[in-house]
């Protein structure tokens, strides 16, 4: 069982680390499972958590949470401990912690996944643009893609001159400030990497007169 705790612990640094950003992009677990360990990460983290409170971890409704905790009870996941009149305390047993691992050992191989085949198609996308005479990129977009996008320029000889996260160029369009766009010499293209914003970004980029294929692709 401390082995166990050894490796839960581990993994749960590993998690501590993903924003949620990285969830919705990455993670193809269920919502029951990313319930369940939303739930046990909880619970480990606040004992004392009542009902509303974890509602709202799990954004689901209070009667929802109630079915749903009485079943992880039933299951022998978490165990609960009453220490006055209306408050109890939660505590994930030796099964519960079983499960943790299995699903966070899942969500990280998932995750390895994802990354090998994003990365795969990053490598792809800069070799075609490297063929085509381009030497310098500007990567837009969200920061884990644009992160992991960071690692294929190694492999190539194309040169990456700025990240510009894409929330600074949406928030400046919202507030009608000039955009923090760069100036393109010759051979330099915007390479935009963004899963939920693609349509508005491009659209600014067309407004500033960046053409597509000409100042800026679409990295898909």
């Amino acid at each position: 069982y401390c082995i166990l705790r050894y490796h839960v612990q581990c993994l749960n640094i590993f998690l501590a680390k993903q924003s949620a950003t990285k969830i919705e992009i990455f993670l193809k677990m269920t919502p029951e499972e990313l319930r369940t360990l939303t739930l046990f990460n909880t619970v480990e983290s606040s004992p004392e958590v009542n009902q509303r409170q974890l509602a709202q971890e799990l954004d689901v409704s209070l009667g929802l949470t109630n079915t749903y905790f009485q079943r992880v009870l039933k299951k022998g996941w978490i165990r609960a401990k009453q220490v006055k009149a209306r408050r109890w305390l939660y505590f994930l047993t030796p099964q519960g912690a079983l499960e943790k691992s299995r699903l966070s050992l899942s969500y990280m191989h998932r995750t390895l996944d994802s990354f090998r085949e994003l990365k795969s198609k990053g490598d792809e996308h800069l070799r075609i643009l490297s063929q085509k005479g381009i030497r310098g990129i500007h990567l837009c977009g969200e920061n884990d893609l644009t992160e992991i996008l960071s690692f294929c320029f190694s492999g190539v000889e194309i040169e990456l001159l700025s990240v510009i996260p894409e929330k600074t160029l949406l928030a400046d369009c919202v507030q009608n400030e000039q955009h923090a766009l760069p100036d393109l010499s010759s051979g330099e293209l915007i390479l935009l990497a963004s899963m939920e914003h693609r349509a508005s970004l491009a659209e600014l980029l067309n407004k500033q007169g960046l053409q597509k294929n000409q100042h800026w692709v679409l990295f898909s």
